[in-house]
């Protein structure tokens, strides 16, 4: 079950770089496809085509921008990366509630509850918040960055699911949480989720 968990939560944040979202790159359509730099204007960096840059490109360019993003040389303008997040479907019971449910994101819409299985099924509420400027989609990377575990009060173990192997408390996220997370058990998993935020498989969710 453990490693089921695991694989689970890889499949949901490892795989996802840069603001957990799944970018389009499209295809090689445009006219300077394969020549060493990206022609798509939705991304900046160091691999980018000079000036004047045509949104005809737009996703016209995948193999070239991939590599660049890939190798840390392109990042997603800010403009387009509420744009190149996969939502998903309203397939949840609690989708178009207000509240987002899905646990890729943080912010002041979220739901307290955050549950494995509602990830990609509440598109309409997660992407009225990130719209709104409400959310964000929680980064792995930029959480790691930030989070210093000697700073933290885990607490205690007084929760009831203390020392399984999963951190169980919500102020975190990562490849070593539980599938389902409460405000209840904040600070009662102390021993799990200091030994993971140590390990850097779970760091804060509000970074």
């Amino acid at each position: 079950m453990r490693i089921l968990s695991l694989v689970s939560a890889a499949a949901l944040f490892a795989a996802q770089p840069v603001l957990a979202q799944s970018i389009d790159f499209g295809d090689d359509s445009s006219s300077w496809a394969n020549d060493g730099e990206c022609d798509d204007p939705r991304f900046e960096g160091s691999a980018m085509a000079s000036p004047p840059l045509l949104n005809d490109d737009i996703r016209a360019d995948a193999t070239d921008c991939r590599k660049g993003f890939e190798a840390g040389q392109l990042t997603l303008r800010a403009e387009a990366g509420a744009q190149e997040i996969n939502y998903g479907d309203d397939s949840s019971e609690w989708a178009n509630d207000g509240e987002c449910d899905d646990r890729r994101f943080i912010g002041s819409t979220m739901h307290s509850i955050l549950n494995n299985e509602d990830v990609g099924r509440d598109a309409s509420d997660c992407r009225d918040g990130v719209e709104s400027g409400a959310l964000i989609a929680w980064s792995m990377q930029d959480s790691l960055a930030a989070t210093q575990c000697s700073a933290i009060d885990f607490g205690d173990d007084s929760g009831d699911y203390a020392n399984d192997d999963e951190c169980d408390d919500a102020r975190f996220e990562g490849l070593g949480m539980a599938s389902s997370v409460s405000p209840d058990y904040i600070g009662a998993d102390a021993s799990d989720c200091s030994r993971f935020c140590d390990a850097g498989i779970v760091s804060l969710r509000d970074y």
